[in-house]
């Protein structure tokens, strides 16, 4: 393509020559006529390119280029179209691998532009400077070069050149223009007066000056200077001022969107009346005027903060990477919102930085150091977090008991958060000795309260957070925070038809806000199905438990149906190898499940083959008595817990379980339980187990659990196929590490690993060392679905016999 084409429209023939084009050098025709196709797909591409047709300009050109790529005609029209196509990036890369020394100037020209658009204003620089070496006088390469050094923030080099073209084109205005626009990027406004005013002694009546003289002179202060200006030109004035003015109503229109509105139901309507005032401002600017241009970008800064207010966090960001697509940086309050808006679409990485840039400008802006410490939470960068935090709280003063909330608002606002790094991290007993403090301060701030009834839920105290929400709801009846609190509760104690209504009414209002579309997701898995599936493998030693046994499990459920009802269906495989031969065993079955507030219950029904076909029927559950207490329960014909080798000889059971629990919080939990078993062979077994788990260590990617488990059981017979010990007990301490590896929202990966050591006793054989070393991965995604999967090593005594057994398992949990 010569420089004289691109001032031309070749005449269109048609997608049918190109077509022939192609089609004749697929088919190897001699040189010549090959070489003709070749042209005649270019030169129509080319025509496509100019009609705006880039991606078919663009893919027959890629076509020539990979079948010629040492046409430097086609790789040259390939780069240039590319630049008409505004892929600016695809440009640069292009062009490192041409060599650029004797491509033509509009090759050249499409290159500079790429960089400069791309913000790579040094490589801009230098290409110009390459260019100029070849074609001295060529204005645009003259122009590019001055705007380049400018961009790249070479002041004095642009200053240089400039200075050389002033004084070789004394008459001509473009060497002015270029020199006001760099010491427009300079900030020198007395410069762009000067630079405006000699372009107003050549050209008198240059409105492009005019304006710039009026603007120069009112940033510098010189306001009656310049109303005298814009009198002579009063069709200036009426543009200016009017520009001016909206811009600047638009802003304040932006700042009053801000404040607390007279209801949620307007909560957004100044916010609304901004962005169409902006709009309508930005439709009447154009940012290539140099007047103009600074009230363009002014509404677009302001544009991305009433994007922010308004919810509209994906538009913020657009029209923020726009801003910085076209180099422009924005100013700090820009960038706060900006980052509000990354933080909010879940990139706190970004967000992150932005705040830091928001900081090194304004290193006393509270709120963007706010809004760090929470894009440190979520990069899961804790130590900076607290850092930062507790950094901020030392420079407040002390909020004193009696002197109110509103004597200190900030202090508050920084214990808060302070608060709440502590429970983000896990640490919920000294996260709830903080808040108890400042809300025993201000016992009728309703976001203490929230804050408060939040950590009492994450304890697993929901009853005590409903009430907490619900006394919190008495002071301020229509608290959001306090209402979609109480509303989560409703859905973890299972009071599911409340929790639908206060849920749909929270996202008829809120349907913007993080928590409510949260508390709308988790309803809406609840209404889905569930499936839960198990496999197992496992070996051992000797004969006991089995040898080479295999388990397979899975439980699916419907969709909830008369609000606290699920049906069911499952099945369960096993097969083990015993000396006396393999057993095999399977179940069918399927039920009913009740989920209520205080009580969870299934009743099933299964049909059993082993020997041969038996019904089996079970009734399960756990009542919840509060917080602390539960009870489970069970009531089974032809038990689960029955041994396959049991079942192997013709022997099953039935069985009746039942247990206590009590869980203080995270941090400790304990219960009893015991087991009674009828063998259809005249045994009878009874079982009795306890356990005490204590947190020992809570770092917020690490939790190192104490656990001792005791056991006990005696069996009325002995001489069973199965293992049935007259009187055994044990018992056995455990350290379990449970390490969070990666989490990403709702999205995690962690390793546990488990060490386990004591002894068992058998009557008639003494007491035996055992031990057991489990390690396990889990995945959990988007609350819909769970992956753990692990090996157990363990050393177990057998009527006075030590055996080693391996065991490889895998369980899935997911909602569809």
């Amino acid at each position: 393509m010569s420089k004289d084409d691109q001032g031309l429209n070749r005449p269109r023939r048609g997608s049918f020559l190109v077509c022939l084009a192609l089609l004749l050098m697929l088919v190897g025709l001699p040189a010549g006529v090959s070489f003709a196709a070749s042209n005649i797909a270019q030169e129509q591409a080319v025509s496509l390119a100019r009609a705006g047709e880039f991606n078919e300009a663009l893919a027959i050109l890629g076509d020539l280029h990979q079948q010629s790529p040492d046409n430097q005609a086609v790789a040259y029209d390939y780069l240039s179209v590319l630049g008409w196509a505004g892929r600016d990036g695809e440009v640069v890369t292009f062009a490192e691998g041409l060599t650029l020394d004797l491509a033509p100037a509009y090759v050249l020209e499409a290159v500079g532009k790429a960089l400069r658009n791309t913000q790579r204003f040094k490589e801009a620089t230098a290409l110009y400077g390459r260019a100029l070496a070849r074609f001295p006088a060529h204005r645009d390469f003259i122009e590019g070069h001055v705007y380049a050094l400018g961009e790249a923030g070479d002041f004095a080099a642009a200053d240089e050149r400039i200075a050389r073209l002033r004084a070789q084109y004394p008459r001509e205005l473009w060497p002015l223009r270029l020199d006001a626009y760099v010491a427009a990027l300079r900030g020198d406004d007395l410069a762009v007066l000067d630079r405006n005013q000699r372009i107003l002694t050549l050209a008198p009546e240059d409105s492009a000056a005019l304006r710039g003289r009026i603007l120069a002179l009112e940033a510098l202060g010189a306001t009656h200077r310049a109303q005298v200006y814009a009198e002579q030109h009063p069709h200036l004035l009426s543009r200016e001022e009017r520009l001016r003015l909206q811009t600047g109503s638009a802003a304040q229109q932006v700042r009053w969107g801000s404040l607390e509105p007279e209801s949620e139901e307007m909560r957004f309507a100044e916010t609304d009346r901004a962005l169409a005032l902006i709009e309508k401002n930005l439709a009447g600017l154009d940012a290539k005027d140099p007047v103009e241009r600074s009230f363009v970008f002014q509404a677009r800064f302001d544009r991305v903060v009433a994007l922010r207010d308004r919810v509209r966090m994906a538009e913020a960001i657009a029209e923020y990477e726009s801003l910085a697509d076209e180099g422009i940086s924005p100013p700090p309050y820009a960038l706060q919102a900006a980052a509000e808006a990354y933080l909010y679409l879940q990139k706190p990485e970004v967000a992150r930085d932005l705040y830091l840039r928001v900081l090194a400008e304004e290193p006393q802006n509270f709120e963007a150091g706010l809004g760090l410490f929470y894009a440190y939470i979520e990069t899961e960068d804790f130590p900076r977090a607290y850092n930062l935090i507790d950094r901020m709280q030392a420079k407040q003063p002390v909020w004193r008991q009696g002197r109110g909330v509103g004597a200190n608002r900030e202090r508050l606002d920084v214990d808060v958060f302070a608060g709440l790094a502590r429970v983000l991290a896990d640490d919920l007993t000294e996260g709830q000795r903080r808040f108890k403090t400042m809300h025993a301060t201000a016992p009728h701030n309703p976001d203490l309260v929230r804050e408060l009834a939040n950590i009492y839920g994450a304890r697993g105290w929901p009853r005590l957070a409903q009430q907490t929400y619900a006394d919190g709801l008495v002071i301020a009846p229509g608290h959001p925070g306090l209402q979609m609190g109480h509303a989560a509760t409703r859905l973890d104690l299972r009071e599911y038809d409340e929790a639908q209504s206060e849920i749909a009414d929270l996202y008829r209002r809120f349907p913007e806000n993080r928590q409510v579309q949260r508390l709308q997701l988790l309803w809406d898995i609840h209404e889905l199905r569930e499936l839960r599936a198990e496999a197992a493998y496992a070996d051992s030693s000797g004969a006991e438990p089995s040898s080479q046994e295999l388990r397979l499990s899975s439980t699916l459920f419907s969709s909830p149906f008369l609000t606290h009802y699920r049906a069911f269906i499952s099945g369960f495989w096993s097969r083990a190898d015993f000396p006396e031969g393999r057993g095999i065993y399977q179940r069918y079955g399927g039920g009913l499940e009740y989920r209520g507030r205080d009580l969870i219950a299934s009743l099933a029904a299964s049909a059993n083959h082993s020997d041969g076909s038996d019904l089996g029927l079970a009734f399960s559950g756990t009542w919840y008595r509060d917080d602390h207490w539960s009870f489970p329960f069970a009531l089974e014909m032809f038990s689960a817990d029955t041994p396959l080798r049991a079942l192997r000889n013709g022997v099953d059971a039935d069985a009746a379980r039942l247990g206590v629990d009590y869980r203080q919080s995270e941090l400790r939990s304990m219960g009893l339980g015991g087991q009674a078993m009828d063998f259809s062979d005249g045994n009878q077994t009874g079982r009795v187990s306890a356990y005490w788990r204590e947190r020992l260590v809570t770092r917020p990617h690490y939790k190192l659990d104490g656990v001792v488990d005791l056991y006990a059981s005696t069996n009325r017979r002995d001489d069973v196929p199965y293992f049935s010990p007259k009187q055994d007990f044990s018992a056995e301490l455990t350290l379990d590490n449970d390490w969070l590896l990666y989490r990403r929202y709702s999205r995690t990966f962690g390793h546990r690993l488990a060490l386990s050591g004591g002894g068992y006793w058998q009557k008639g054989f003494g007491a035996n060392p055992v031990a057991a070393i489990l390690y396990e991965h889990n995945w959990q995604a988007d609350y819909r679905f769970s992956l753990s999967y692990g090996a157990v090593l363990s050393r177990r005594v057998y009527d006075g016999d030590g055996e080693t057994g391996v065991e490889y398992y895998l369980r899935l949990g997911w909602r569809f």
